[in-house]
């Protein structure tokens, strides 16, 4: 009963401002919703396989002040992605499309309590990242619905930097669009099994650095169609910038004053890229964007909430 009443307006929502836009563009609208649809169930896999797996005393050990905190924001968040499937789901029924249902599998990711903390920044800002790269495909009248979910992804993303206990809550002014197959590229490791959205992902991109990614850190990677670092460019984005710092990949150097999330992609050119998904140019891009943080303003609130990140 918590969730039925935020359902019936978030799903009468989505319904109404869909009606008008069926014979203008379906597609296109119909995609846009699926991926969406297919992204939050992975956002909802993620934090029930996480939740069912750690333990209060899990969470203890890994330096947080209170177990029961986590829990109950995780559920939280857990249940706003579900409510968000419904709505969505809804939505692309109405319009006539069946509504895909995919499985995920994260063992990668839970390993222990830090690697899923770590995981889950990923995974909202990548949420964050794919409703705003994908808004510029949607009508007015669907804009409106599609920032409604986009602003609860943006406040998830901030309490999952607090629980890392060593970054920001709010690291940037601004945030990085990234278009639907930059996020399956991103995210596609953890589908499992079928799931055929129709976009080709690009291809993964690994940062294998070791430890806390700094200002000062040479960066190494592993990804397809990376051999070495000859004739290989590294191009960093972050939130605010219009195009990416590229660099040689043998010289791909955090700059100093970062902080917060970075995509990384890796190209056969020197040219850098475009922080704008609408003339960001993929003709040379060999592998990415990664996502990675890099942690130099730790705030008190983090502190507060995770003690000693261990």
């Amino acid at each position: 009963m918590r969730y039925s009443s935020v359902l019936a307006v978030a799903a009468s929502s989505l319904l109404v401002s869909a009606a008008p836009v069926r014979n203008r563009d379906a597609a296109t609208n119909s995609l846009v919703f699926q991926f969406a649809n297919v992204l939050n169930q992975l956002e909802s896999s993620f934090y029930a396989q996480g939740i069912q797996k750690f333990q209060d005393s899990d969470f203890t050990a890994a330096g947080f002040t209170s177990s029961q905190l986590v829990s109950q924001v995780l559920t939280q968040i857990k249940g706003d992605e579900d409510t968000h499937i419904s709505a969505l789901q809804a939505a692309l029924t109405a319009w006539g499309t069946q509504p895909l249902t995919c499985n995920f599998k994260f063992d990668s990711a839970l390993t222990d309590v830090n690697t899923m903390a770590a995981t889950a920044r990923v995974v909202e800002f990548a949420g964050v990242s794919a409703f705003l790269g994908a808004a510029h495909l949607l009508p007015k009248d669907l804009i409106d619905s599609a920032g409604s979910i986009l602003t609860i992804e943006a406040r998830h993303s901030t309490l999952l930097n607090v629980f890392s206990g060593q970054g920001s809550s709010i690291p940037s002014p601004f945030d990085i669009g990234l278009t639907p197959q930059e996020i399956l590229g991103i995210a596609g490791g953890f589908i499992d099994g079928p799931c055929d959205l129709g976009l080709t992902p690009t291809n993964a991109l690994t940062v294998t650095n070791q430890g806390a990614v700094t200002p000062g850190t040479l960066l190494t990677v592993s990804g397809q169609g990376i051999s070495g670092t000859d004739n290989l460019f590294c191009n960093m984005i972050q939130g605010g910038n219009s195009t990416s710092l590229n660099l040689p990949l043998s010289q791909c150097v955090v700059p100093p004053n970062t902080n917060g999330p970075v995509a990384l992609w890796i190209t056969s050119n020197n040219t850098p890229l475009s922080n704008d998904v609408t003339t960001r140019s993929t003709d040379g891009a060999v592998a990415g964007p990664a996502i990675f943080f890099v942690d130099t303003q730790p705030e008190m609130l983090g502190q507060m909430v995770r003690g000693q990140a261990k």
